[in-house]
């Protein structure tokens, strides 16, 4: 089969993606995932699919990233961009069951004070908002919304879903500040993550990932509101409440509090 042109491929799946209702976000996030297999499409063997999926560290990552790529190649092969049936061998990533790793508060206090800038507003937004490094770097000014009680954030989320919630009065202010309706930042999901984990080893926090900051929010939230899943299951658009269920293992001031009162 002839190559057709990146740039052709771009145009007609940003067209299909638009046309499905996905975001622009997910079509960006999906079109760099082809690029950093460094090769075109048809000419992808599985092994090139692996090297683009194993990039990051987290496994759960990893298994997002997997199926991003299934999706893309059957959208591709679907629309007779490619003839490429090589996703087909890609290796099922087994998610492991740990522990989530929040940011301590004295941690957060730390990024969300010290960090240089324009991380330091990326810190405030993920440890005051449950951002992933994908929703804050496609992050938009057109995306706050006032109510009557406070303002709402519109969030273009994993798998292509399109939320709201309510946020602080800082991250409003903070979003306003920048004074834009188009995007606050023009970086990537992963550039922004790499510029993060580098900013937290200079401020001395060595082992944890800019995704701690959503485990450090998922925590806190959890502890201030009496541990209300249903209620923090909704800030963090988990599907399941099973998932936000993870973190009142990790609530210890509460558990501790109940069993000093023995």
């Amino acid at each position: 089969m002839e190559l057709i042109p990146m740039e052709v491929i771009k145009e007609k799946l940003e067209a299909r993606y638009e046309m499905q209702g996905f975001s622009n976000a997910l079509f960006r996030n999906d079109f760099n995932l082809l690029l950093r297999m460094g090769i075109h499409p048809q000419l992808a063997t599985v092994e090139d699919i692996q090297r683009a999926v194993s990039v990051p560290n987290a496994v759960s990552t990893r298994g997002t990233y997997a199926a991003r790529f299934r999706s893309i190649f059957k959208s591709l092969n679907k629309m007779k961009l490619i003839e490429n049936n090589a996703y087909l061998d890609l290796p099922p990533v087994r998610k492991g069951r740990g522990l989530p790793h929040p940011l301590t508060p004295n941690e957060a206090r730390l990024v969300m004070s010290e960090a240089n800038q324009p991380m330091r507003d990326w810190f405030i937004i993920a440890c005051s908002a449950g951002l992933r490094a994908m929703e804050v770097a496609n992050l938009r000014g057109i995306d706050l919304e006032e109510r009557s009680d406070g303002y709402i954030l519109r969030i273009a989320g994993k798998g292509g879903t399109d939320l709201t919630v309510p946020v602080a009065q800082k991250v409003a202010d903070l979003i306003l500040a920048y004074n834009t309706n188009g995007r606050l930042w023009d970086v990537t999901s992963n550039k922004l993550s790499k510029m993060t984990s580098e900013e937290m080893k200079r401020l001395g926090i060595e082992t944890k990932t800019f995704h701690a900051c959503r485990h450090y929010f998922a925590t806190t939230m959890l502890e201030k509101s009496g541990g209300d899943l249903l209620a923090v299951r909704d800030l963090m658009r988990h599907s399941s409440v099973a998932t936000t269920q993870v973190y009142t293992q990790l609530a210890s001031g509460r558990t501790r509090s109940l069993v000093n009162l023995l």
